[in-house]
């Protein structure tokens, strides 16, 4: 079993820059600098579960994003927040916040889309941090980690799109 301990407060910083350059990646559209945030193997789990492995497979699935639907993706912002990150041997494991802001660009309107989590392993190469692991999850009703009473998920009766009890 690998000993869990902190990062430096430095790799706390560069892990924080990590997430935020991918960030910015992703939301402009910048395949090159999306690309280097992952390691050559890297892989990256995106809704719904399916895991992309290398650098051709994770830009195929970006693509897929940013131009599989028009007007679909351009104008999100992904704001990452509350990370919890510790030391796994010679990696940093992170477990990070996110939300959502759409773009409508019909009407030039923001309005908030999403929000999950990432679980992320890092490792570095050539120098700088990269994702050996990202695994994406979206806080679905059905699919958010809840530890609590199940009950807290059973739908309201007057839910008019599940059935009463439903998930």
């Amino acid at each position: 079993m690998t000993r869990m301990s902190k990062p430096t407060v430095e790799e706390r910083l560069d892990i924080q820059e990590l997430f935020a350059k991918y960030c910015w990646a992703l939301n402009t559209g910048d395949l090159a600098a999306f690309l280097d945030r992952f390691t050559p193997d890297g892989w990256i789990e995106h809704f719904p579960p399916k895991r992309y492995q290398g650098r051709d497979e994770i830009r195929s699935m970006v693509e897929g994003l940013w131009y599989g639907r028009p007007y679909a993706f351009m104008g999100r912002q992904h704001h990452p927040h509350n990370f919890l990150i510790e030391r796994e041997g010679e990696f940093i494991s992170a477990k990070v916040y996110w939300s959502v802001t759409r773009l409508e660009q019909t009407t030039n309107t923001y309005h908030a889309f999403l929000h999950g989590h990432w679980e992320a392993i890092c490792a570095r190469h050539d120098g700088e941090w990269r994702f050996r692991s990202l695994e994406i999850r979206h806080w679905l009703r059905q699919e958010m980690p809840w530890v609590g009473d199940p009950k807290a998920r059973l739908v309201k009766a007057s839910d008019p799109y599940k059935e009463p009890g439903e998930f």
